[in-house]
């Protein structure tokens, strides 16, 4: 632990140097970060997958698994939480309390969807409860 921690100080030194990398450069590192971390999201590939056809879809896809309206109806949840985490940050004299709309978040997951789903169904949406 301690050496990693001395690592992450030492780059404190680097700063001059960071300082000479253009803006475009930086923010395509980041385009390029998020856009290798979205290959793997269940989210958008559900999203996607709402709008083929079902029989095109493989058998362990969700919607095949439990519906096409059970599927959106989580996808859904997922894309107004989603919305409200925006819309909150849009507004600079909240959005000190943002880290509490992560626990706000968290407790939707934890008691409302189980409410509406079960943990079968949470499993074939790629999104199982962690134990």
């Amino acid at each position: 632990g301690f050496i990693i921690h001395a690592m992450l100080a030492s780059t404190v030194m680097l700063l001059p140097l960071i300082k000479t990398i253009p803006i475009p450069v930086v923010s395509g590192v980041f385009l390029f970060l998020g856009r290798k971390l979205m290959t793997g999201n269940s989210f958008l590939k559900r999203i996607t997958d709402a709008f083929a056809e079902r029989r095109r879809l493989p058998d362990n896809n969700p919607i095949n698994l439990l519906g096409r309206k059970k599927t959106l109806i989580y996808t859904g949840m997922q894309v107004l939480c989603l919305l409200g985490l925006f819309g909150f940050k849009q507004i600079s004299s909240i959005t000190i309390f943002f880290p509490a709309m992560i626990g706000v978040l968290m407790s939707i997951r934890a008691f409302v969807l189980p409410k509406i789903f079960s943990e079968d169904d949470f499993v074939a949406l790629g999104d199982p409860t962690p134990e």
